[in-house]
């Protein structure tokens, strides 16, 4: 009867295997808040505080956190375009409107 409870004692043994790292990432006890990430992204956050925030990203690779980043970098990238867009029609206009007074 043994050889029958030891798949069956093998099977509840890894239902019930868990590690710290498991548990802190299922329960997301170490993520920062994305106020947190996005300041980290400004360069705003310094010393300890950095240093746990790129610990959990790019060492710990929390895939929460991870595409929290992803979110808030291609937000800026949207935020910034028409910044940027608005800035190079800007530019054009001033440009045109000089070389035309500079002719005339």
């Amino acid at each position: 009867m043994s050889e029958q409870e030891d798949p069956k004692q093998a099977e509840l043994d890894a239902k019930l295997a868990f590690t710290v790292a498991t548990v802190w990432r299922s329960e997301r006890i170490s993520c920062p808040h994305p106020n947190v990430l996005q300041s980290w992204l400004q360069g705003g956050l310094e010393g300890g505080a950095a240093e746990f925030v790129e610990f959990h990203l790019k060492d710990s690779e929390c895939p929460y956190c991870n595409a929290t980043v992803d979110d808030l970098k291609a937000r800026d990238d949207e935020a910034k375009l028409p910044v940027l867009t608005d800035m190079k029609d800007r530019l054009l206009r001033s440009t045109s409107a000089e070389l035309k007074r500079s002719k005339a």
